[in-house]
């Protein structure tokens, strides 16, 4: 029949009643009738009056301008929508007792439930591993087999349905009443079940927010992190009365709190210190930023590493958290006399190349990390002498800890590194070394820690 001869649709009378909206279908209950797939009731008041309800509880819930007060609204949105006099939410899983995880517990009144709140194990663990709706009646017999606690309250009816976006089980919906205020139907349970679909995807599409935002807070603060560590070691090598220093921290997509410094201290010596903080982020960049400016106000007053590694690590002690550490080496050099000393506060041990024999030494330990322990003690090696060419390189376990496969690069190949670079600068030297570490890693700044390689070479006074 042509399009133009087809018979118009009746506009239906004024008085005429309306059609029910189109709403989705539910799934539904083992039990249920399976024609009723939607909570339209047929009452035109009471449906308008749902679907509002709906609407309203959508507006108010995805304006939550937090996390926890998203859960609050939707648990309250839960009581005002099927009239309940209280509301629980509990997430997936189960506490270290077995029991449910109970996230959010209100009353009709807008106030928090205590923890210890009576609720139904039952109703709700079956919710959560069934993954199906329930709805109970105390006088309807069944399973139902409330508590003690629940019958000194007088809770006669209970509505529980899974929240599910994606096929995943995010938690469960609870809310009870009592009898002489409020029963529950199955009518009241498939339009239970529509909110719950609702609050699901606000739900779901905030957690997929907050992960996203808290994935930007962290590259944002990683890139601080970055500049913070940037920013406080030296940019440019130090010559100064026949001594070269040089290094460079090659920073990790995690950085961490490496640093390296040499300045001219008390004395007109010269101080050279290479550190490691524990972890990474924002945490250890802010621990390392405020070691660099101990170490250097206690270089100003003190000549011996020992006692300035012993102040340095009382004050990180008291303020810093437990889980925190940092290894440190720190080495105070003469130029007037050559007298070198140094002290290791569990860092990597440095190597010493000895340019008159050749070979390599390596410095030792002499104490605790930084930061564990208020009053330890360290101990200090020295006096040496650093004779024309010798040279000493200070690394992070970054370094050694390189991995290709399962294999990591080792002091055994920092070792090798030095001896085929050592006849260049000690610029030449610190390039060698990383150029050695990036050919081993492949990709040197994917590594999950900082890697730092600082050089200190007596050049003579010649």
């Amino acid at each position: 029949m042509p399009s133009w001869f087809r018979r118009r649709d009746k506009t239906p009378p004024d008085d005429a009643p309306l059609a029910p909206p189109t709403i989705p279908a539910l799934n539904m209950p083992p039990g249920a009738d399976a024609g009723q797939t939607i909570y339209v009731t047929g009452d035109r008041k009471r449906d308008t009056d749902r679907i509002k309800l709906l609407v309203e509880s959508l507006g108010e819930v995805s304006s939550a301008s937090d996390p926890r007060e998203l859960l609050v609204r939707m648990v309250d949105r839960a009581i005002v929508t099927v009239q309940a006099e209280r509301g629980l939410l509990f997430l997936s899983g189960k506490d270290e007792d077995g029991k449910p995880i109970l996230r959010t517990a209100r009353s009709s009144d807008g106030r928090d439930l205590p923890p210890q709140a009576a609720w139904s194990t039952r109703v709700v663990e079956d919710t959560l591993e069934k993954v199906e709706a329930v709805c109970l009646k105390l006088d309807e017999g069944g399973d139902f087999d409330p508590s003690q606690s629940m019958l000194s309250l007088n809770i006669r009816a209970v509505m529980c349905v899974p929240l599910v976006h994606q096929d995943q089980c995010m938690g469960a919906l609870y809310v009870d009443s009592q009898a002489s205020a409020r029963n529950f139907d199955r009518g009241d349970l498939r339009f239970f079940q529509a909110f719950a679909e609702m609050l699901s995807i606000v739900w779901a599409n905030r957690n997929a927010l907050e992960e996203r935002l808290a994935g930007e807070r962290m590259r944002q603060d990683l890139e601080l992190a970055q500049e913070i560590q940037a920013a406080l070691v030296p940019a440019e090598p130090l010559r100064v009365a026949g001594y070269s220093m040089v290094g460079r921290v090659q920073p990790a997509t995690e950085t961490g709190g490496d640093y390296f410094d040499f300045f001219i201290t008390r004395g007109d010596r010269i101080a050279m210190v290479v550190g490691d903080v524990s972890g990474h982020g924002m945490g250890s960049a802010l621990l390392m930023s405020g070691a660099r400016a101990y170490v250097r106000g206690f270089c100003q007053q003190e000549n011996s590493p020992a006692t300035i590694l012993r102040r340095v690590n009382r004050h990180l002690a008291q303020d810093t958290a437990d889980h925190m550490f940092m290894s440190m080496f720190l080495c105070v050099l003469d130029p007037s006399t050559g007298d070198f000393h140094y002290s290791n506060a569990g860092h990597p041990n440095p190597i010493l190349y000895h340019a008159d024999t050749g070979e390599l030494e390596d410095y030792h330990v002499t104490g605790f990390a930084l930061g564990i322990e208020d009053e330890a003690e360290f101990g200090e090696r020295g006096p040496f002498r650093l004779n024309k060419g010798d040279t000493v390189i200070m690394f992070s376990d970054g370094l050694t800890e390189l991995r290709d496969g399962d294999e990591l690069f080792g002091r055994d190949r920092i070792r090798a590194s030095v001896l085929e670079h050592i006849g260049g600068t000690a610029p030449e030297l610190l390039a060698g070394l990383f150029a050695d570490a990036e050919k081993y890693s492949d990709q040197l700044a994917d590594h999950a820690d900082d890697v730092t390689i600082a050089v200190l070479r007596f050049n003579g006074t010649d």
